[in-house]
């Protein structure tokens, strides 16, 4: 059985599309490799993290929305909230789930910290109002996964 998303959906093989090419992106985007979706990220700048990731395809773009290929999930994570907003749009507008990086009440799901250790999956969220928090919370949760249990 293939590890699970906190979301607790299988994503391997579902195609996921990732709008920014910096620090937020190239975060989300190793977590999600792990999982096995299809993972696509386009940006005029793609971190080198986001390049050295394997099985992730990636275009040096703008994003353009005539350009917006089907997807079945959508992070928006650019450095511009305008741009981050038209792909909400969009995706709202094809039925497509997405997470707004700059906007938690624009966001269909939350990105949660996750901390696996084999098929255990944990996934940490505080809505978004407390970033330090879950940080920490899931750093002592990915000790506790490495210790004898």
């Amino acid at each position: 059985m293939a590890r699970r998303f906190p979301l607790y959906i299988d994503l391997t093989g579902r195609r996921v599309l990732v709008y920014g090419g910096g620090a937020v992106a190239s975060r989300r985007v190793e977590t999600l490799s792990r999982f096995g979706p299809a993972v696509t990220v386009v940006a005029p700048e793609i971190a080198p993290a986001i390049r050295s990731l394997p099985g992730v395809a990636w275009v040096e773009d703008a994003f353009r929305p005539e350009a917006m290929p089907a997807a079945d999930l959508v992070l928006a994570a650019t450095s511009d909230p305008e741009v981050n907003r038209e792909i909400v749009r969009l995706c709202r507008q094809r039925g497509v789930p997405v997470n707004n990086a700059s906007d938690q009440d624009q966001c269909d799901f939350h990105f949660p910290a996750v901390a696996v250790r084999g098929d255990v999956v944990v996934g940490v969220n505080a809505g978004g109002t407390d970033h330090g928090l879950v940080k920490r919370l899931a750093a002592a949760i990915r000790i506790l996964l490495e210790g004898e249990l």
